[in-house]
């Protein structure tokens, strides 16, 4: 995916439609968060659900499987449009929209045609077969679509404010970041609260053999990530942790209490295969806060590809 940096703060930070995707057990954990996203980017919200089709219902041990579609479809329009009423209510335009069809066609179709600028929706993190069939369909939904997704993982489900308070935005620095960097920024500025960018050094050769000199090497990398027009109207520091990726970032997401983790991610086709957990699926559904995902192109390099082969999961 390509995108235009210089349209990132007017498309992605500051949407003018969002889809919020939900299975209709999931409103209220996450329309607080769709709400206060709305607001704070003066967006309607589009409620989405999608009616699968018979074959791929998960079926528990021991159940008898009743299938009435027309019904499905009934009731997920009457429970979507009383949701959207009391929406609406708040000052926020609000559409509802049910489809048949598997999730990710549809969010794609009505991301597409709606022209959304981002896309919200919920990790569970159930066991079993419904954790197996929502998370490859969040999984999905990260390859498919073009823009931003938020998603609300079970440590998330607290209330939402208008205000992230600080962002988090892990930075590989294998290249792509620019265009992750730059929406961290946008956010920032928005919404008046400090960004964060930070590296996390993995245990290797290099790390091993000079500790301090890879810290400083990455500390310098990252600030000059920050365009000097950014400094004036951003809060922007940089912090490199010497450790495991993913346990580095839910730390440190814990540790300053973000409120929201910005997310650039490279996921090549094969990581999302099911049994797998890539490091930022792990990330999703593991953060104290919501986390925006936005998929990147990572540099096409010999070293960058080399180090693809290694790595399922790039940040940008």
């Amino acid at each position: 995916m390509t995108l235009d940096i210089g349209n990132i703060a007017k498309d992605f930070a500051a949407p003018l439609r969002i889809v919020v995707a939900t299975d209709l057990t999931d409103t209220e954990y996450l329309l607080p968060h769709a709400i206060a996203q709305a607001k704070a980017s003066q967006a309607s919200l589009i409620l989405v659900h999608a009616v699968l089709p018979h074959e791929s219902m998960p079926v528990e041990s021991g159940a008898i499987p009743y299938y009435d579609p027309l019904r499905m479809d009934r009731d997920a329009r009457l429970l979507l449009e009383n949701v959207a009423r009391d929406i609406r209510e708040q000052g926020i335009d609000c559409t509802t929209a049910v489809r048949h069809g598997f999730l990710p066609d549809v969010i794609s179709e009505i991301i597409a045609n709606s022209g959304a600028g981002r896309l919200i929706l919920g990790t569970h993190g159930r066991r079993g077969l419904k954790k197996l069939v929502l998370g490859s369909m969040a999984r999905q939904l990260l390859e498919t679509v073009d823009v931003p997704v938020c998603t609300v993982g079970p440590r998330a489900h607290k209330g939402a404010s208008g205000s992230p308070g600080l962002i988090l935005h892990p930075v590989s620095l294998a290249g792509s970041h620019e265009v992750s960097a730059a929406l961290s920024l946008s956010l920032g500025r928005q919404f008046g609260v400090q960004v964060m960018f930070l590296h996390v050094v993995s245990p290797g050769p290099g790390a091993s053999r000079d500790p301090g000199q890879a810290v400083a090497s990455a500390n310098e990398q990252l600030y000059r990530l920050i365009p000097e027009e950014a400094l004036p109207t951003t809060r922007v520091q940089a912090r490199v942790a010497l450790g495991t990726v993913v346990s580095e970032i839910l730390a440190v997401a814990e540790e300053i209490q973000a409120g929201l983790i910005v997310l650039g991610v490279h996921a090549p086709a094969h990581s999302w295969l099911p049994g797998t957990e890539p490091a930022a699926y792990r990330i999703l559904v593991s953060a104290p806060c919501p986390v925006l995902s936005l998929r990147v192109s990572p540099a096409k390099s010999e070293k960058t590809g080399a180090k693809e082969e290694k790595t399922p999961a790039v940040f940008g």
